[in-house]
């Protein structure tokens, strides 16, 4: 009977009248979060849309994680002080925290930028053959933190993007051709011109030099025990290493078969008896 007194006693207008202004907050709130989820999604599949066809597929990724969750976030607070929950605590909060992990991972962030910008401007893509200071090696993977090398003898090199964005790069692979220079020695006896057509016919038998380049042979120093001729060919990229040492060797035959001589340092020593005192 107390109980049925006590619901008796309810004033059910007002307590109605103090519930509803909250009730339609709840709804509006939750029509904003159900409509926001929509909109965040056809805002991303746009999103994935243009980047797709602009960026690396990592990076693509990666910005299609943070900007989901940044619109997350931003439904959540709008539904939440919509209901009338205090949500300038909950930013500052969040504030502070972000401040906090970005102080203790500077190291990370600053990889985790490398990355972005590696992906960004490409200074290599996967398969191309790099020199960065003392590493050199083929690009297997290009993560957002970290690249991954492969060296010609197959170690396993892994550079922190941070490091390799700030670093002075070579991209062996970019261009379609190379460059092929070596340094050939004579005699001071022999003869400059017939070893030049020498080269040059060295350089025409070689299947992988590319002809409609110029062959450039030219006297490149005088120096102490030999005349320096600058041998220079052209071939495609990946052939370089290939081309350079079927060259030497061809040189070294060539040469040969010719007469020339391929001179080496040399140190006479003459002996002098001196004549002892009586």
């Amino acid at each position: 009977m107390k109980i049925l007194d006590l619901l008796a006693e309810i004033n059910y207008g007002a307590v109605w009248g103090k519930l509803s202004p909250f009730l339609f907050r709840l709804l509006l709130a939750l029509l904003l979060f159900f409509l926001g989820r929509k909109l965040i999604s056809f805002l991303l599949r746009l999103f994935d849309r243009i980047c797709n066809k602009r960026l690396e597929h990592g990076v693509s990724g990666f910005l299609h994680a943070v900007f989901n969750v940044i619109l997350q976030v931003v439904l959540l607070i709008a539904a939440a002080d919509i209901i009338g929950l205090p949500t300038t605590s909950f930013v500052a909060v969040l504030g502070s925290l972000g401040l906090a992990v970005g102080l203790s991972l500077q190291g990370s962030l600053s990889n985790f930028a490398g990355g972005i910008l590696l992906l960004v401007t490409k200074p290599f893509v996967v398969g191309d053959y790099i020199v960065v200071d003392s590493f050199e090696g083929t690009v297997t993977d290009i993560g957002i933190c970290y690249t991954k090398l492969r060296t010609s003898d197959n170690r396993a090199v892994v550079m922190p993007n941070g490091t390799l964005s700030n670093s002075n790069l070579v991209n062996v692979n970019q261009e379609p051709t190379r460059r092929v220079d070596m340094v050939v020695p004579i005699s001071y006896n022999d003869s400059i011109r017939g070893m030049r057509e020498l080269l040059v016919d060295v350089a025409m038998q070689n299947e992988k030099v590319l002809k409609e380049q110029p062959v450039d042979v030219y006297v490149k120093e005088f120096g102490a025990d030999s005349i320096q001729l600058g041998f220079r060919v052209w071939v495609e990229s990946g052939m370089y290493w290939d081309t350079l040492c079927e060259l030497q060797e061809a040189v070294r035959e060539a040469m040969q078969a010719k007469g020339y001589t391929m001179p080496y340092r040399q140190l006479d020593v003459n002996l002098v008896a001196a004549e002892r005192k009586k």
